[in-house]
Parts: C-alpha cells; structure tokens; sequence
C-alpha cells in the first residue's frame, strides 16, 4: 500500500479523498446529518473520547509560545478541553464552532471555570470571513473540510504570531485518508497530508509527535504541527 498516487499531490489527494468519503459517510458533506450526529453523541464525548487532558507533555511544547495579552482563535473548539488549557495563559479567546450541540456543551463546560464565556462564531471555518488573532489553534477538527490547502493559507493569513493543530494519528482515534486508483487503495495520515500541504504552500513548519495514552489505556501518537506566519 503506498502513500498516495506518484503523480498527485498531497492537496490533490486530500480532496479526492474527501470526495471519496462523501460517497460513504453523509457527515462529511451534509451539514444536518453532521449536527444530528453531534446531539447524540456531544453529552458523552468527555466520557467516552477526550484527548486534552492527556496532552499535558504536548502542551507544554505550546504554552512557551503564548503572551497574557493574545486574542486566541480556537477552530472546532468541542467540549472545550484544550480551551480550559489555555484560558489561563491568554487574554482573549474566540470559538469557531459551527455545531449547536457541541457548543451547548462546551458552554455548559465553561460554566465550571470561572471564566468568561468566549465569543463564539457559529460557522465552518470555511465560511468565516476577516478573522484575525494572535495566535489560531485547532485540534483534529479537519475531517469536513474539502479544500486543506485553501484552509490552511486561510489559518495563515489569519494568525499574526503562531498557528497550533493537533492531529491525532491512527485508528481507532483518526482513521486515515484514502482513496482507489486503478484498484490499488492509497492510505494518508492526516497529520503528514498537512505537513506535505504546508509544503506546497512553502510554509515553513515544526512537525513533531507525541505518544498519548489515552482514558481507555490505548497509546497513539498525536502530531503537533506549528509555524510562525
């Protein structure tokens, strides 16, 4: 099995893949289907799936990089685990969250911290327009975005200082990025289409990961990809 096609490139690959998975998975297009999923699932997922407070090793590779005064753009924020990790080290945050049901819980989350409800921008990232901050973070909320290349310059063009993504690695916690071409199945994590497409863009980045033993005993890797526009 190989990575991708010799002749495509990870952009490329990344929307074939996506078109790919549209025809398996309503969520990835349709945006009801994808809110039908999340009320059901949104109450549990602190339960069942969590990732921020097993990323404390991770976190501390990010936590140097901040300043008390910055203007935070989280995008798919969730719950808002990783959004109570930083909460302490910056001034101002703002959500991107397109789904209501995340968002409620994420509210009802926040409650507990004693901070200030963040304001929140109820739309895809690729909807979003004149966004600005300081610093723009995401953990592993990229699977629905069709076009990587164009949401990637969009995070760069957004952030002054720094832009942070987590992206987990790995089944059962990501599954891949795939796609058939004359009948040979071509698998891409993630994490490396990002890297390869920032690449592309001539962005200069920082890829490291981490291992992450998860609440459920299970150890994976998770990336860290992060530059400096």
């Amino acid at each position: 099995m190989s990575s991708r096609p010799i002749s495509m490139s990870a952009s490329a690959f990344w929307i074939t893949a996506w078109e790919r998975a549209v025809q398996t998975d309503v969520r990835v297009k349709d945006d009801s289907e994808e809110e039908k999923f999340w009320e059901g699932y949104a109450p549990m997922y602190d339960e069942r799936n969590p990732l921020a407070p097993y990323t404390s090793v991770m976190m501390d590779a990010v936590f140097p990089h901040l300043r008390p005064e910055d203007n935070l753009l989280e995008v798919g924020p969730g719950t808002g685990g990783f959004t109570q990790l930083f909460a302490p080290h910056i001034g101002r945050i703002t959500l991107v969250e397109p789904s209501a049901s995340m968002f409620a819980e994420f509210r009802s989350n926040w409650q507990k911290t004693g901070y200030e409800l963040p304001e929140v921008v109820h739309e895809k990232w690729e909807e979003v327009e004149e966004a600005k901050a300081d610093v723009l973070f995401s953990a592993n909320a990229f699977y629905r975005i069709r076009d990587m290349k164009e949401a990637l310059l969009k995070m760069h063009e957004t952030a002054k200082r720094h832009v942070f993504l987590v992206q987990s690695i790995g089944r059962p916690f990501a599954g891949p990025l795939s796609l058939s071409c004359q009948d040979q199945l071509y698998e891409k994590e993630r994490a490396v289409a990002i890297s390869e497409i920032l690449e592309e863009l001539g962005i200069k980045h920082t890829y490291r990961t981490f291992p992450v033993e998860r609440k459920n005993g299970m150890t994976h890797d998770v990336a860290l990809i992060h530059w400096e526009p």
